[in-house]
């Protein structure tokens, strides 16, 4: 099966300590091809094609142009996953029904729960991969249980930068577990992060989340999340680590209007903050990327999501808007951390072609410098 993504993207950044603005229109592509499985055994191979458009008015983290604000996404063609993949069945059912344990060898895409501390980081046109062995059982009824062994962490940066990866002896075990009730999903996970490049964010992760979803009838849905994660050194990281990361959220939908309200607190000590170095970065503390990096004294971010999706015939088969608003300050100390506020409109021509249009504006941020972004992209799968 032939593999496709390939995504046009035009980005635009005003930050305030930066002298220029920057400016990038890009194009990624990446191709791919996996095929069917044979006596259990399947291949993938796919590389990334990434190319400016244009004037280079942009720092891509490589190029050295400091006086832009970075959008890291440097002219590339490389390998993005090359893995060979075996299933079995460990459950008496039919021959057609699908392996219930799977291992996967190679540079792979690995993505637990919603992203927050393990994921592809795909908002960039070079996505994160991960040189691993993987194992998934799904053989017990209503759970999934994975565990896998990183030797590399392939960032977005890629193959030409200094900080394109981070040699890895890192565990990472999950669980998933969905069979007390329909309407509730229970995630339990322990990341156990070595990286030789990065000895101050080797740290032991361990947490808990569930998801809620109940039908209150009439179309109308409530949805309740909470999460609590404990955070440590690890291997040869030389501080001391003692921090949490807690979240609870909140949202009713109702007949294509969705509202949702969230509280997250992500502890720190004043030296460092609990950190996420392997996660999707950009959903998660707004858009316009500010807190990649958690600040030493923690982060407290108080946030309200609303959204429309409607069908749009005969132009689009779904249109979808999207608002959110961010509170940020610090956890350790008090102090005003600036606010947020990002928008999204999306467009749906089918299931393989998709138009953006988004915003991100950060501002009133005391220690940090005032960003804005706009973006407009196109995205076409196969």
């Amino acid at each position: 099966m032939p593999l496709a993504d390939i995504r046009l993207r035009f980005e635009d950044v005003d930050q305030a300590n930066k002298p220029k603005d920057a400016t990038a229109t890009t194009i990624r592509a990446r191709l791919g091809y996996q095929t069917g499985a044979f006596a259990g055994f399947s291949v993938l191979a796919e590389g990334d094609f990434v190319q400016h458009i244009g004037a280079k008015h942009f720092n891509d983290s490589i190029n050295g142009l400091a006086a832009y604000p970075t959008i890291a996404d440097p002219d590339m063609a490389t390998l993005n996953r090359l893995q060979l993949g075996y299933g079995i069945r460990l459950t008496n059912a039919g021959a057609d029904t699908a392996p219930d344990l799977k291992f996967t060898l190679g540079r792979q895409r690995i993505v637990f729960g919603d992203g927050r501390f393990i994921g592809n980081a795909d908002w960039r046109q070079h996505e994160q991969t991960f040189d691993a062995l993987s194992i998934v059982d799904t053989s017990i009824p209503a759970a999934t249980l994975s565990y896998d062994y990183v030797t590399r962490v392939n960032r977005v940066f890629g193959p030409n930068s200094a900080s394109g990866t981070f040699d890895s002896h890192s565990h990472l075990f999950n669980a998933v577990y969905a069979g007390l009730s329909p309407a509730l999903k229970i995630e339990a996970y322990a990341y156990l992060l070595d990286l030789k490049q990065a000895p101050m964010l080797s740290t032991a992760t361990y947490g808990l989340r569930d998801e809620s979803n109940f039908d209150l009838g009439s179309g109308l849905t409530a949805r309740f999340n909470a999460a609590y994660a404990h955070q440590n050194a690890y291997a040869r990281n030389p501080l001391a680590i003692d921090l949490a990361d807690y979240l609870g959220e909140a949202g009713l939908a109702y007949r294509g209007f969705t509202g949702l309200a969230g509280y997250e607190v992500l502890q720190g000590n004043g030296t460092i903050g609990f950190q996420t170095p392997l996660a999707n970065l950009h959903p998660f503390q707004g858009w316009a990327e500010v807190f990649l990096t958690k600040p030493p004294n923690g982060l407290k971010d108080a946030y309200f999501k609303g959204g429309y999706g409607f069908a749009a015939s005969p132009l689009f088969a779904r249109m979808t808007a999207l608002l959110i608003y961010h509170d940020y300050s610090a956890e350790h100390v008090s102090a005003a951390y600036g606010k947020e506020w990002d928008a999204q409109l999306e467009a749906q021509v089918d299931t393989h072609l998709v138009f953006d249009a988004a915003y991100a504006d950060y501002g009133n941020g005391g220690p940090f410098p005032a960003k804005r972004v706009f973006w407009l992209y196109s995205t076409y799968r196969y």
